[in-house]
């Protein structure tokens, strides 16, 4: 009979050991959800309020970019003067019953309209280095840290260089 009531109560200790056991294991599983759940948090809040911004002003303030569009722009302020010339003078040939020609136009016997079609074709297949930096930066699991290196806040590298963590106001450096 004590026999029976030790073996109970070694098999309840035993039970209680591996409840207890599975209840750290949860509670570690939840601090471990907990602290990747606020890592989530903090990446999603600087990629809304800063790394969207970045990489959208990487991309627009590219050498490449802007060198494509000016060229763009121009080509199409041509096409659309030459049309405009065009345009006004098939109307007013009718009403002074003479031929106007374009011969007097800056772009008389130029095709501005291929000239157009190039430069669009040169953009639509423009290859910009600072993408290939961030294809890189967005194949890796740990993404947002390479982008937060490839575009440090200026604030924040502020505070480092003054010795400084955010509103300390550099006092923390040395004199």
């Amino acid at each position: 009979m004590v026999q029976n009531w030790v073996t109970i109560i070694e098999e309840v200790t035993a039970r209680a050991a591996e409840a207890e056991a599975r209840v750290r294991e949860a509670a570690e599983a939840r601090d471990s959800l907990i602290s990747s759940f606020e890592r989530v948090k903090v990446d999603r809040e600087w990629l809304r309020d800063l790394g969207i911004g970045h990489i959208i002003g990487t991309v627009l303030d590219a050498p490449e970019n802007t060198a494509a569009v000016k060229e763009l722009r121009e080509r199409a302020r041509e096409a659309g003067f030459k049309a405009g010339y065009a345009r006004c003078i098939s109307h007013m040939n009718p009403l002074c019953q003479s031929k106007f020609t374009d011969e007097r136009s800056g772009f008389h016997g130029v095709d501005v309209e291929a000239r157009l079609a190039a430069a669009v074709e040169v953009y639509n297949n423009l290859s910009i280095s600072a993408i290939d930096d961030i294809d890189e930066c967005l194949e890796a699991e740990d993404y947002v840290d390479r982008l937060r290196l490839l575009y440090v806040d200026p604030e924040e590298e502020e505070g480092e260089i003054s010795g400084g963590t955010k509103g300390d106001a550099g006092t923390g450096g040395t004199k």
